[in-house]
């Protein structure tokens, strides 16, 4: 008898061994794709800011004597434009080595002296004083 019980004993834990581990398995799976896909997300958005080379030349207090030119190799798309509280949303595309003054993405603006202004280009946010 004591060698019956021993053996139902080693297939109960194997049994529940095994039934523990199912579970395990699958939650670090998943755990493994979320950290892959964040970090992948990230590496895109890294990747993005490196090829994302734009410049602000402002050369008045106004939107039609401030340009942007974008010196990078890559399409930028601009999708949003804050200056002080004041926010616009746009959706304008700027090619390699082109030059666009910011009127035309926001209309005439009185930017102020000293004001700094954000874009969302690429889904990255960019900061110019």
């Amino acid at each position: 008898m004591k060698g019956v019980s021993s053996i139902f004993s080693s297939l109960i834990v194997t049994a529940v061994t095994l039934f523990l581990a199912v579970p395990l398995f699958l939650y670090f799976n998943s755990l493994y794709h979320i950290n892959t896909n964040y970090l992948s997300s990230s590496f895109n958005n890294l990747q993005n800011a490196i090829n994302t080379q734009i410049s602000v030349i402002k050369l008045g207090n106004w939107s039609n004597e401030t340009y942007i030119y974008n010196y990078g190799n890559v399409n930028l798309t601009i999708q949003e434009v804050i200056i002080g509280h004041k926010v616009f949303k746009v959706n304008f595309n700027i090619s390699p080595n082109e030059i666009v003054e910011l009127s035309q993405l926001i209309g005439d603006y009185d930017l102020g002296e000293n004001s700094t202004i954000i874009m969302q280009i690429n889904g990255n946010y960019y900061y110019y004083s």
